[in-house]
Parts: structure tokens; C-alpha cells; sequence
């Protein structure tokens, strides 16, 4: 911008003088006007980032807490960005100052210009509850069995996926009590669903574990191939789930009624059974125990239940801390303490990741209600 403005100045004095101080005047707002040129495209570089890891930031924490809360037993609300706006205002100044002296006594006139310029941005970040009954339909409804086969076939281990969305499949159960609020006493028959999970870690990257899609009925179904090399582990797969060692192709769907060599039925969590499910296992201080402030499940021997043993408990972990902690991926103050995610729990961060996926499956479509908050930072 600063080139045709020069030469306009030029063309402008050839043919009708300007005195030299405006010409200084004129060439110093020329100059701060060419910096203007890239002040956009400047500004949304540097703030892009700084919005997009901030947003980022906000809703990981708030999932933490929501899990948390439900820990505590406490109410959970979630909040949702919906736009994010800003306003960039630019100021310009300049000025032109000429003092004379005494030229008989050796003195000049003196010729001072100044410019200067200043930007300014006003981000303003509206946020909208979600809730009414289109979220809460879709927070209470079960991961559906297409939904669970897609996220193992988009490359989700089969371990994590059924692990966490999985309740009940054929007559081997993971920790339905776990779906609500903190049982008080252990769940029962937890080991052999883990087995399984060990089991399809074991062949699911050798495609033998395949589901389709029946071209005539559009019924779900899984393959269930065997090799030489993983035939121990398939036989055993088919027995744990009860099913006819001689078949290669079965039904899937959700009905228990009636068992079927020839059918594997599942039960999912819903994606708020899974935040209740994951919530089991977050540390609490031995002081909010003692006190009553969270459920303690108990063994039959009396003893703690570690949720480490269960499926979800492996998966993911959330620790506790007096002070905030240094080596943490997601931290948050709750009743004078800190909850994080370690840095270096890989389980747990890829269990999370998985979580927010399934969070947009399932709520991303829902409708936001109520009014929107709409905060202007300064």
C-alpha cells in the first residue's frame, strides 16, 4: 500500500506544490497505513491457536468435573461454545509540530513529525446449556450396536470400546451395577467378561472378528473366523459367550429373552451409564470417605473394592491431590482438593478421547435450549 501512495504524492506534488510538512505528514499516515494492510490475516494467526486450545481446554475440564461430580453425587450441567466472536478496532495518530528560532543568532527552524497506532480486540464467547429433552434423550439412550462395531472398525481397540460401552453381552456381564450411582457392594462374575476382552486384544487385528451387515434382512451380524495360529483363542471366545463352536456367521441384537447358540445379544451403556461407569473410579480422600461424602463399596469380606479389576476401571483413572499437581494432562479444583488425569497415563487419555467421541455421537445432534450466554471480555 505504501508504494502508490508515494507515487500519488509524487504525482500530486509535480503538478501542485505541497509544502514539505504536509509531505511528512501525508508519508508518515501512508506508512502506518501499510501496516494495516496485514493486521487481519496477523491477527486471526495469532489468536486462532489461542482460542482454539483455550475452548479445548474449557470442555476436557468440564468432562472432568462432570465425572467428579457424579462421584460426589453432585448434579452435573455442560455448557457448550457456540460461537466465538471478536472485534478488532484500529487507532492511528499523527502529528506535525515546527518550531522557529532566531536565525541571527544561529538558530534553525525545526521540523518534528510523530505517528503511532494501536490495536485493540474484543472477544465475546456465547455459551449455551445443554439440556431439555432432545439432550437428555440422548444422554439416556444406549450406544447402539452399529455405533460400538463402527468405532472398533475405525480403529479403537475392541478392548476400549466394549470395555466402556459394553454392559452385558450374551451371559457375561460387566459391572451393570455400575451404570448408576456408586454401588455399595462389589459386582459380581466381573472376571470372565474380562477374559474376553483379552481375547478379542488378541485376534481383533486378524480380522476373525469381523461384523457385517446381511444384504437381505439388514441384520447385524459378526464373523467369527478361527486360523491355526489363534484357534485356541477362538474356541475359547465362542465358549465364553456360549455359542456354537461349528458356526462361523451369528446374529447380533439386544434381546436376552432367549438364549441362542446362534446369537450373541448385547446390552450398551448409555452415554450417561458410561460417565457413572468411569466415575467409580476416581480417588477420593480418605478424609471425604471417612466423612460420608462418597459411597465406598465394599466386598463381602468388608474389605475396598479396587474398580481397578473391572473392565472400565482399567481403562481409566482419576487421581487426587492436596496441592495442584505439576505432571497432569486435565486438572481441576473440587472441595478443597485437585483431580487430574496424569500426563503420562496413556490408558487414561485414550479412554477420554474415546469418551468425547462418544459424547459428540451421541449429544452432538441434540439442540441446545434455553438462552445463551453471551460473555464480552475485556
Amino acid at each position: 500500500m505504501l508504494i502508490p501512495i508515494q507515487r500519488m504524492l509524487a504525482h500530486i506534488s509535480a503538478n501542485n506544490p505541497i509544502p514539505r510538512p504536509r509531505q511528512f505528514l501525508l508519508l508518515t499516515i501512508a506508512t502506518l497505513m501499510a501496516g494495516c494492510y496485514s493486521f487481519g490475516p496477523n491477527e486471526i494467526r495469532g489468536s486462532y491457536p489461542l482460542y482454539n486450545a483455550a475452548i479445548v481446554d474449557t470442555q476436557n475440564e468440564q468432562f472432568i468435573q462432570n465425572i467428579v461430580r457424579l462421584h460426589y453425587r453432585d448434579p452435573i450441567f455442560f455448557l457448550d461454545v457456540t460461537s466465538v466472536t471478536a472485534s478488532l478496532k484500529l487507532d492511528l495518530s499523527a502529528g506535525l509540530d515546527q518550531s522557529a528560532f532566531d536565525l541571527s543568532k544561529g538558530g534553525a527552524d525545526i521540523l518534528q513529525f510523530s505517528g503511532g497506532g494501536a490495536y485493540s480486540t474484543s472477544p465475546t464467547i456465547a455459551y449455551s446449556p445443554l439440556q431439555g429433552e432432545g439432550f437428555v434423550k440422548s444422554v439416556l439412550r444406549p450406544i447402539s450396536i452399529e455405533d460400538v462395531f463402527a468405532l472398533t472398525k475405525s480403529g479403537w481397540s475392541g478392548r476400549r470400546v466394549m470395555g466402556l460401552c459394553v454392559e452385558r453381552i450374551n451371559r457375561l456381564e460387566n459391572a451393570p451395577d455400575a451404570s448408576g450411582p456408586m454401588p455399595k457392594l462389589s459386582p459380581n462374575n466381573i472376571y470372565p467378561f474380562n477374559r474376553l476382552l483379552q481375547l478379542f486384544d488378541e485376534v481383533i487385528n486378524e480380522d476373525l472378528i469381523v461384523p457385517r451387515i446381511d444384504p437381505n434382512t439388514k441384520e447385524t451380524q459378526l464373523v467369527i473366523k478361527s486360523s491355526p495360529q489363534h484357534h485356541e483363542a477362538i474356541r475359547e471366545i465362542k465358549q465364553l459367550l456360549g455359542l456354537d463352536q461349528k458356526l462361523e456367521v451369528y446374529h447380533v441384537n439386544s434381546d436376552f429373552l432367549e438364549h441362542r447358540p446362534d446369537t450373541i445379544s448385547m446390552r450398551n451403556r448409555s452415554l450417561m451409564s458410561i460417565f457413572f461407569y468411569l466415575s467409580h473410579h476416581v480417588d477420593a480422600p480418605k478424609v471425604h470417605k471417612a466423612a460420608g461424602l462418597v459411597t465406598v463399596t465394599r466386598n463381602q469380606d468388608g474389605s475396598e473394592f479396587d474398580w481397578n479389576k473391572t473392565a472400565g476401571g482399567r481403562l481409566f483413572h482419576i487421581s487426587q491431590s492436596d496441592k495442584q499437581p505439576e505432571m497432569a494432562f486435565i486438572a481441576i479444583p473440587y472441595r478443597s482438593h485437585w483431580f487430574y488425569l496424569a500426563d503420562n497415563d496413556l490408558e487414561s487419555k485414550s479412554t477420554f478421547m474415546l469418551l468425547t467421541q462418544l459424547f459428540r455421537l451421541q449429544a452432538g445432534a441434540a439442540k441446545s435450549a434455553g438462552p445463551t450466554l453471551t460473555l464480552p471480555l475485556r
